[in-house]
């Protein structure tokens, strides 16, 4: 048997939030931190990053919109390596912006791009937003964990500390572990959700129609250090082959970026092999499943530092 005590991690920031992995882990993460989504794009340099900006003023400055002549509405220079481009939403919008933030690093050659909605009737909001989020905005290497407050996202870290909208969604694999699949996911709520165990009983939600083959390993309250939360775990036996769904959540506290919402889920029911059948778990018993789910949400807290206790940001 197998166990995952001295497997060697690394540890990854998700917004305010660490999480070790297995070091053969790969991971797709999306971000969201001021209701501004971002996007990371390697290898840029300064040319580059020159004629992409250029490249895309000219484009909405040639597409028409049905009142405003243009897509177009304004540009705004913050830095040289900090340029606003703001446009309508669409041809026939009118209530609605587009402000799309491009920001490089030149010394890493890492560029964010920051693309948020905001109202066409008060254009300004949305500027002076962008605009903090430029000057808090730095690099932060691959695997390296900040000790300033802030939201890390992709080889960033923004340094805001006020109450925002704040997402993450990563999607986990593990080397040498095919068919499984790990899911993280983090967000600032409005109105925490009924606890997950009075929402499904006995299931995971999304795999109702195969509750007959499912037999429960673990489901009840699971605090992970001071997070509140609730696991349920099931495996599911069909044509000789296993199969698992864990699940655990915490749904934190409204309007609180220090106790967002908290979700992870490990699965092995989302691949198939070559001939189009589900890939039997990789694990060789349910001791060993049990044992990688625990060495993984074991290791969740809150990062050392992420939040200003006064709730200024820093610059």
């Amino acid at each position: 048997m197998t166990t995952y005590d001295h497997v060697q991690t690394a540890t990854h920031c998700f917004g305010r939030h660490l999480l070790d992995l297995p070091s053969s882990s790969t991971v797709q993460s999306s971000f969201v931190v001021g209701g501004a989504s971002v996007e990371a794009r390697r290898g840029i340099n300064a040319g580059e990053f020159s004629e992409l900006v250029e490249a895309n003023e000219k484009r909405l400055r040639a597409e028409p919109h049905k009142t405003d002549g243009s897509m177009f509405r304004d540009r705004i220079d913050f830095r040289t390596d900090r340029i606003l481009l703001s446009s309508w939403f669409s041809p026939n919008s009118t209530a609605t912006n587009k402000d799309m933030l491009y920001t490089r690093m030149a010394d890493a050659s890492v560029m964010h791009v920051f693309s948020v909605e905001g109202s066409g009737s008060n254009p300004e909001r949305a500027k002076e937003y962008m605009r903090r989020l430029s000057r808090n905005l730095s690099y932060r290497a691959t695997g390296e964990v900040p000790t300033a407050p802030g939201f890390c996202i992709d080889q960033g870290l923004v340094t805001l500390s006020k109450l925002n909208k704040e997402e993450v969604t990563a999607g986990i694999r593990i080397r040498g572990m095919p068919g499984l699949s790990l899911g993280f996911m983090s967000y600032v709520t409005g109105a925490p959700d009924k606890p997950l165990l009075r929402r499904n009983s006995r299931i995971p939600p999304g795999y109702e129609g195969t509750a007959a083959g499912m037999k429960t390993l673990r489901r009840g309250d699971r605090n992970i250090g001071p997070i509140k939360g609730q696991e349920l775990l099931v495996r599911g036996d069909a044509g000789g082959k296993r199969s698992y769904e864990f699940l655990w959540e915490s749904q934190g506290e409204k309007a609180s970026i220090e106790h967002p919402f908290l979700s992870l889920r490990m699965s092995t029911t989302d691949e198939t092999d070559e001939n189009g059948e589900i890939m039997d778990a990789p694990f060789n018993d349910d001791a060993e499943a049990l044992a990688l789910w625990d060495s993984i949400l074991g290791t969740l807290r809150l990062r050392p530092g992420a939040i200003n206790p006064g709730g200024a940001d820093l610059r």
